[in-house]
């Protein structure tokens, strides 16, 4: 077994982007992103940086998880569109490395306590995925550190409040105190009328 480093790390994110990053290995190569993903390993962690701007050039840490997005039953292109934003997705087996944004879908039916974090590829920042190539494709998942402008909870969207998982698809709510749930992350702002919102993201298994 090896111990890496963070600055060792392996993976690359071909885009540049982890909002742009998708490849699917049965549709292999996904035009314009030609041969990206067949040397990444599922579960892959890449500490980067979020929320870069010139006030502050080194932005914030993150850490993503390289994954497989998969659904058997509810997910559509519309319940991806909705989003239109990073936005909540569920561990489906013990690798860890498979995410569903359906709530019934979660391991073993546990719901909120099989969040993973955020999926980052979104209907703004690549808008002419099709559901055919999202299926299956490789993805980041946000696990830890400031995500700006997540797709927030659709019920108590309240600064300061520990956002958890819910029922439905792409969707979380807010809870006021801590409890024994794995939480998504921590809310930092009012959510906009578009329903985004600043998520201080807690959600990694280590």
């Amino acid at each position: 077994m090896a111990f890496l480093n963070p600055s060792n790390q392996l993976i690359q994110i071909d885009t540049g982007n982890v909002l742009t990053y998708l490849w699917n290995p049965s549709s292999s190569p996904i035009q314009p992103y030609a041969n990206i993903g067949e040397i990444q390993v599922l579960g892959q962690r890449y500490v980067g940086q979020s929320n870069v701007t010139t006030a502050n050039p080194a932005g914030a840490p993150a850490i993503y998880v390289l994954a497989q997005i998969l659904s058997t039953s509810a997910m559509t292109l519309a319940n991806w569109q909705t989003p239109a934003a990073p936005a909540p997705v569920y561990w489906t087996d013990e690798t860890f490395t498979i995410v569903s944004p359906v709530y019934s879908e979660a391991y073993n039916s546990l719901g909120s306590q099989m969040v993973a974090g955020y999926l980052m590829v979104n209907y703004t920042s690549l808008p002419k995925a099709t559901l055919a190539q999202l299926l299956g494709g490789y993805v980041f998942v946000q696990v830890a550190g400031l995500l700006k402008a997540a797709w927030g909870p659709t019920t108590t969207p309240t600064s300061g409040y520990n956002i958890v998982g819910s029922s439905g698809v792409f969707t979380s709510t807010g809870a006021a105190t801590a409890s024994a749930t794995r939480q998504l992350g921590v809310q930092l702002n009012t959510a906009t009328a578009a329903g985004l919102c600043d998520v201080l993201v807690t959600a990694d298994i280590f």
